[in-house]
């Protein structure tokens, strides 16, 4: 992974839905061991699985082979409903049994992954601007701040070297198509 050239994912991680970050990593390996791919859930507005992760991805792909979501651990206080999604869907309309073995909770979205490696990474948010939706072009620096926990992010033309605000990725995963899904339960 070249995170220097290559479009990239960001997310803050933490805890969520009544589990440490260490719970929800080991759940997701064993995941990962049972059935060779992770469903990473989500919620938010940003990064909608239809409008902007899978476009963003497909062409990080098509141009660099891969993408790759770089993830950084903070202090969560996420407690959203906790309902294990039993549906996804890559397309909006059509609708799929979760897989057997995969288990989100309490998110409306969620990245296809391959298995989560730790991954040490001082990214430099001033080398990197939003890639896609209403905010594309927006420096990651001034993006990232208050709520915004997630990015599609490709390198910037130019960006204020001078003063760095740096963010450490501690894991990373590759997307496996179709990228990202949408959840439900019922």
């Amino acid at each position: 992974m070249n995170e220097k050239q290559a479009p990239l994912i960001f997310m803050k991680v933490g805890n969520h839905a009544g589990e440490s970050w260490d719970e929800i990593l080991t759940r997701k390996r064993q995941e990962y061991e049972k059935t060779g791919q992770i469903f990473w859930g989500y919620g938010g507005g940003s990064c909608h699985p239809l409008t902007q992760v899978q476009p963003f991805a497909r062409l990080a792909v098509k141009k660099f082979g891969s993408i790759y979501l770089v993830m950084e651990p903070i202090e969560s206080r996420a407690e959203p409903e906790i309902l294990p999604a039993t549906e996804y869907s890559p397309d909006g309309v059509n609708w799929l049994p979760m897989p057997d073995g995969i288990s989100v909770l309490g998110s409306r979205f969620a990245l296809v992954l391959d298995e989560i490696k730790p991954h040490d990474l001082e990214l430099r948010l001033e080398e990197f601007e939003v890639g896609v939706g209403p905010s594309r072009g927006k420096s990651a620096r001034d993006y990232l701040t208050g709520r915004i926990d997630k990015a599609c992010l490709h390198p910037a033309r130019a960006g204020d070297v001078d003063n760095p605000t740096i963010r450490t990725a501690k894991f990373a995963a590759e997307l496996k198509e179709p990228y990202a899904v949408l959840l439900r339960s019922r």
